[in-house]
């Protein structure tokens, strides 16, 4: 065909490109993933990422209520429940759980820095049914990319990074271990079990 090799020539030279894009130090890796892992203390921004700015928009109600401190009761996590149990599975997917995680590590805070403060108990049991959001879902969507970033998330949520996780990642260890009976992919179910034994101990501050 008239012009099949100089086509050809582009295409491959298209594909360099892209290959070296991906390739570039620094280069922003995409939102399919669980954002903020070894991001420190912050889980509003992750070096250049700027999560908490991103996912906003997405779900403003939930945010809306997650950061106002005198919203008491039920959280609406109908949006985050129906974008995190998606399938086929996309960038929605992993929004709902980013968002999961801020909402977590806020109200989670929020809740260890005044124990036994006017919102200690709502604060502490939003937290908690946050936490079942990811594990029902890993039950429902078997996709191997989002189980690691759910997995990624409960790590992070039991490193002792985020501030005042470090007291209550044992909390975390028995929704961990529960996940295996879930998952039958050899190395996944090991790393459950290494995950919900590294929680049993609360990390150092």
């Amino acid at each position: 065909m008239a012009g099949g090799p100089a086509l050809r020539r582009l295409f491959a030279a298209l594909a360099a490109l892209a290959l070296a894009a991906c390739a570039t130090p620094g280069a922003a890796p995409g939102p399919a993933r669980y954002r903020l892992a070894h991001s420190g203390e912050a889980w509003s921004v992750a070096g250049e990422d700027r999560v908490f700015e991103d996912l906003r928009p997405r779900y403003p109600i939930l945010f809306e209520q997650v950061l106002d401190p005198s919203t008491r009761g039920d959280l609406d996590l109908r949006a985050v429940r129906r974008d995190i149990e998606h399938v086929p599975v996309d960038r929605r997917n992993f929004d709902a759980l980013n968002t999961v995680a801020i909402s977590y590590f806020e109200l989670n805070h929020r809740a260890q820095i005044d124990p036994g403060g006017p919102g200690y108990f709502d604060d502490s049991f939003r937290a908690a049914k946050l936490l079942g959001v990811p594990w029902k879902a890993y039950g429902l969507v078997a996709e191997p990319a989002l189980r690691n970033a759910i997995l990624d998330f409960f790590e992070d949520a039991g490193s002792g990074e985020k501030l005042e996780t470090a007291t209550t990642a044992p909390r975390l260890a028995r929704i961990v271990a529960s996940l295996e009976p879930k998952e039958t992919d050899p190395a996944r179910r090991e790393r459950i079990r290494s995950l919900a034994r590294s929680l049993e101990a609360p990390p150092a501050p």
